[in-house]
């Protein structure tokens, strides 16, 4: 059989048709398609191009140094998932640029911070629970939305889904980044190196950062108590932004404070139970779900399609989303796994 003088975008399962079709239209005649299944070993040499759930681990597992020297001609690695923490940055040749899928999840995900937000600014949970055991009790502390201040750590694509959102209720919207510039949507942005300043502001606090070493433990006991006592903190970012012993003492200790976790420090494996280290579960002042934020019916067409369209900005050479600083990532895999040892 001769081999094809094209390069080639190496999926790593089978596109649906409508992605497929979209993925073959934007390579503009300069790749050609392959899935996982299908290429030949001759071929490996051509991949160019490699798309990738970084969230599973049968993905990730295609970056293994058995592989990397076999894509000798790869140039980007581009994830279907916002976050590409996951990855070994130290592997992956200097050459090969990674992108995360930026933006692909902002507005599922938003919607989720708002849900979380009500749940404990009106009071839901303790009213129901009350209600359920038979006591009619108004509660007095219930917070009114408009004309509050709501601080997003990190004014990217969920930032700024949230901050929109957030709009809507009338909310004033602060927002940090590395810059400090203005960013449309915030009505004032703070320099990362002001974030102690920013954090005492507002009465809730989103985190929307990447996690990388600058980001590690970044909430920390210090940063908690620079939040007002009866803040609301909302993480969908990653469980290890914040550091898990730290808050939960500071939920313990500090009632009138409240955190929504949807991202967390330990994951199941299949069929295993879920548990954390600590019992946060035990407080009032908790809420937790699944890692599920951004997770609807839509999903997966809306990220393949954000995907493809940023594998479509490489191949015209146009500027692209998400492309990640490997300086942010190179040593976190090492933070993590300390971090790991010590519990």
């Amino acid at each position: 059989m001769q081999r094809s003088e094209k390069k080639t975008i190496l999926t790593i399962r089978e596109l649906p048709k409508r992605a497929k079709e979209l993925l073959e239209s934007i390579a503009g005649g300069k790749y050609q398609i392959q899935s996982l299944g299908r290429i030949e070993e001759a071929q490996y040499s051509s991949v160019g191009i490699l798309l990738l759930d970084t969230a599973l681990p049968d993905d990730r597992n295609i970056l293994s140094e058995e592989y990397l020297r076999k894509f000798s001609s790869l140039k980007l690695i581009q994830s279907t998932r916002a976050g590409v923490d996951v990855l070994d940055f130290e592997k992956i040749p200097a050459n090969v640029i990674i992108c995360g899928n930026v933006g692909a999840y902002g507005d599922q995900i938003a919607e989720h911070v708002i849900g979380m937000i009500l749940y404990f600014a009106r009071n839901l949970g303790n009213s129901y629970t009350k209600l359920k055991q038979g006591i009619w009790e108004i509660p007095s502390n219930s917070l009114y939305l408009k004309g509050k201040d709501l601080l997003v750590l990190g004014t990217g694509g969920i930032g700024d889904s949230v901050a929109r959102l957030a709009k809507c209720f009338g909310m004033k919207t602060l927002g940090t980044n590395t810059s400090g510039r203005p960013v449309p949507g915030f009505d004032q942005v703070f320099n990362t190196d002001k974030i102690d300043e920013a954090l005492g502001i507002p009465e809730i606090i989103v985190i929307a950062l990447p996690l990388t070493v600058k980001t590690f433990h970044l909430i920390n006991r210090e940063k908690l108590q620079k939040m007002k006592k009866d803040a609301i903190l909302v993480n969908v970012a990653r469980g290890y932004v914040i550091d898990e012993e730290a808050l939960f003492r500071h939920l313990r200790e500090n009632p009138e404070f409240r955190c929504a976790l949807d991202v967390w420090w330990w994951y199941p494996k299949p069929g295993e139970k879920f548990t954390q280290k600590f019992p946060f579960f035990d407080l009032p002042n908790f809420l937790g779900t699944p890692h599920d934020s951004g997770i609807v019916p839509e999903t997966e067409e809306i990220a393949l399609v954000s995907a493809i369209e940023n594998i479509g900005r490489f191949v015209r050479n146009e500027p692209l989303k998400g492309e990640m600083d490997r300086a942010e990532y190179v040593g976190l895999r090492a933070l993590i796994s300390e971090e790991r040892k010590m519990s």
